[in-house]
């Protein structure tokens, strides 16, 4: 199972060329990872209502490009379960036939270190894989 999210891009986010701008397609996996919690119940309006194992940092993002994305419209992000350890998780995406990749998550704890997955988020992880 994998979550799928239409991410609208804007004029406003092409380059000179008229392509979607490279670092652009973080902000839309950004986005999509968002719309992922809140599926599951899980948004949040302030810092202090967000749900602990939402409180993460992004360790690593790997992105290659396939193909251009050349105008305004609907940007297709995929998101599957790659692994999870006991702090980090490494999400896959897929945004349509135009860039792929993977992003690393560590939860951090109130103190900014590294802190372990609670039980509702590894069996949410898992519902991805």
């Amino acid at each position: 199972m994998s979550f799928h999210w239409e991410s609208p891009v804007f004029f406003d986010e092409l380059d000179l060329n008229g392509t979607l701008h490279n670092s652009r397609f973080a902000l839309h996996v950004e986005r999509a990872q968002s719309a992922l919690f809140e599926s599951m119940g899980f948004g949040w309006s302030s810092y202090a209502d967000r749900d602990p194992d939402l409180n993460y940092v992004v360790k690593e993002l790997h992105i290659e490009f396939d193909a251009a994305f050349t105008a305004p419209g609907v940007l297709p992000v995929e998101i599957t379960a790659d692994r999870i350890g006991t702090t980090s998780a490494r999400y896959g995406f897929r945004c349509g036939r135009y860039a792929s990749g993977y992003r690393v998550i560590v939860k951090v704890g109130s103190d900014g270190r590294p802190a372990p997955w609670s039980d509702w988020y590894r069996m949410a992880f898992e519902g991805l894989s």
